[in-house]
């Protein structure tokens, strides 16, 4: 007879990237570990997309593509071989491995490839389905695809309900769910309201899934189409309303992708971009060997590291985002002065380059001889900033901090999650990461060709980027920029909701604020958590409530929570080992 302490369950609650990576490491941890203790896990995920998630949907269509080029992929590692008694869990090829022979190598001179999110998408749901076969067969596994929205727990274990009620109790919960819906902003719900029930006036309050762009009947080749942000997911639902529709891109030269777009007659006339700023996307450098000369020293990265670790422990004083920015702009100095007579500038010296780079992190408008002015026409610093990433124009100190950032954060991811610092403090470096997004997170040199072909076939429509005037008219929306207008009765919002914890509105985790299970790093962050992905309890006094929390929603716990590596990196192996040990302790 199996008695209660002789069997344990897990339940794992989203099973994209994350949920595949907990699934992965907690049996790989269980494996090296001694016990009589049969323990099963229920997977909870209502997508079909098991593995991959909605991000890396393999459905979803070619035009969206990865943002990390497959270069960049080499560190997604495999899975080993896991035997648990009579269980083999067969090995997984790292993603490099998993391409075809002749897509692995990569000559450093060659442009790095970005492929579609459903190629990644159809590796990551590959890797699930070679675990969850063998551990289904031997009944150690099961998936229920509902939506969990209400957890209890009695100090012993957690009780998991969905829409109907209780489904089953467990001994152990982890929360890896990705992207929840937010509070829409006072100016979306006025847009949705304004929307609904009118025929002739679309609205969509997030871009995804784009399928519902590319199959609206309402757009035709007379429509004006207004998109809400000018970031990376304004790039899909542009080759959504372009490509997908019928439209094209013809490459004019292969060594810079410049191209020509050619309208079809499905496709919008005129697209209408705007932001709060207007400031656009920089690229990623085209090829390794670009990206070369960016790149920090092993030194510096460890000094970098060093700085950084003893801010977020507390060993150093630190008043807001300085000890971050003053780190940065070291490297940057010393790596800017290094590209010679690829600068900017040749007439600044190394401190003076130290000092523009801390003006520069703390105000991107600041103006000097090294910077790409913001006042330049949109245009103009595009074609610059893709100019630069092709290496054919002289290198701004600005795009090279971004990319130097992007070489520093994984050491940043490391060594500032979990910091033992001022909330706000947390709050202001983190912000200082995501302002960087514009560089280190910038789209492939193509994307940024295809948008300047847009905007020389006169569809994409820069004249009202920077924080318009819009009004609520009859029949849709009118914006207005100095003495510019333009009518449209299509509206898509393209900016995706940082993971305010506070904002969110999905019901679990508006039955964990409730009963204060979880609380929030920062009003503008996600939930407190702690090394090993256990949410923090404010009164030291009172037990941990042992609910784990692994992923986007623990941002500002953890940093770098929107990376597909990170999904795999040791934030889960540090949950796995403790939920295995919670899992197979005598108590």
């Amino acid at each position: 007879m199996v008695t209660k302490t002789s069997e344990k369950k897990l339940a794992i609650i989203g099973v994209g990237p994350r949920g595949l990576s907990a699934l992965e490491q907690f049996y790989h941890t269980l494996m090296q570990r001694n016990h009589q203790i049969k323990i099963t896990t229920t997977l909870f995920e209502t997508s079909e997309n098991l593995g991959s998630g909605s991000v890396w949907n393999i459905n979803q269509p070619n035009s969206n593509w990865l943002n990390i080029s497959e270069r960049a992929l080499q560190n997604l590692k495999g899975r080993p071989e896991i035997k648990i008694k009579e269980i083999s869990i067969p090995a997984f090829p790292s993603y490099t491995h998993w391409l075809p022979e002749n897509e692995r190598e990569l000559p450093n001179k060659s442009p790095d490839r970005f492929p579609p999110r459903n190629k990644l998408g159809h590796y990551l749901h590959e890797r699930f389905d070679t675990i969850a076969k063998p551990l289904l067969a031997h009944d150690l596994i099961s998936i229920k695809k509902t939506q969990i929205e209400r957890i209890d727990f009695n100090q012993e274990e957690f009780a998991l309900y969905d829409c109907e009620g209780l489904i089953e109790t467990f001994d152990e919960v982890v929360l890896t769910i990705g992207h929840q819906p937010t509070e829409l902003s006072s100016q979306l719900k006025k847009f949705k309201e304004h929307s609904q029930n009118k025929a002739q006036i679309v609205f969509y309050d997030e871009p995804y899934p784009v399928t519902r762009i590319i199959e609206n009947s309402q757009i035709s080749s007379e429509s004006t189409v207004a998109i809400r942000g000018f970031g990376l997911a304004m790039i899909d639902v542009m080759r959504a309303l372009t490509i997908e529709r019928g439209g094209s891109f013809k490459t004019l030269d292969k060594k810079t992708l410049a191209c020509n777009y050619a309208p079809s007659e499905s496709t919008p006339r005129k697209i209408v971009p705007f932001s709060l700023d207007g400031l656009p996307l920089a690229p990623k450098p085209h090829s390794s060997e670009i990206d070369e000369q960016y790149k920090p020293t092993e030194q510096e990265i460890t000094n970098f590291k060093q700085i950084v670790s003893e801010a977020a422990s507390g060993k150093r004083n630190v008043s807001g985002n300085d000890f971050l920015k003053n780190a940065i702009a070291k490297i940057a100095a010393r790596v800017y002065n290094d590209l010679g007579a690829s600068r900017y500038d040749m007439g600044t010296d190394i401190e003076e380059l130290k000092e523009v780079a801390i003006k520069w992190l703390d105000d991107e408008h600041f103006q000097h001889k090294t910077l790409l002015s913001t006042k330049m026409e949109t245009i103009d610093i595009i074609e610059r900033y893709v100019n630069m990433a092709l290496n054919l124009t002289p290198i701004s100190l600005d795009y090279c901090i971004g990319q130097i950032w992007h070489h520093c954060q994984p050491s940043w991811y490391e060594a500032f999650s979990h910091a033992d610092m001022n909330d706000d403090d947390i709050a202001k470096t983190i912000a200082l990461h995501e302002r960087l997004k514009r560089f280190s997170y910038g789209p492939p040199v193509e994307s940024m060709q295809q948008i300047l072909a847009l905007i020389r076939a006169g569809v994409l429509d820069l004249d009202f980027l920077s924080d318009p005037e819009i009004n609520i008219t009859k029949d849709g929306w009118l914006i207005k920029k100095n003495d510019n207008s333009v009518s449209t009765n299509i509206m898509i919002n393209s900016v995706l909701d940082a993971p305010k914890l506070l904002k969110v509105i999905s019901p679990i985790i508006i039955d964990l604020l409730k009963k204060d299970y979880v609380e929030p790093v920062h009003s503008e962050l996600g939930i407190e958590t702690n090394a090993n992905g256990l949410i923090k309890s404010s009164e030291k006094n009172e037990p941990i409530i042992p609910l784990a929390i692994l992923g986007r929603l623990a941002k500002g716990s953890v940093v770098g929570v929107d990376a597909i590596l990170e999904c795999f990196g040791e934030r889960i192996t540090n949950w796995a080992e403790g939920a295995v040990f919670r899992l197979t302790s005598n108590k």
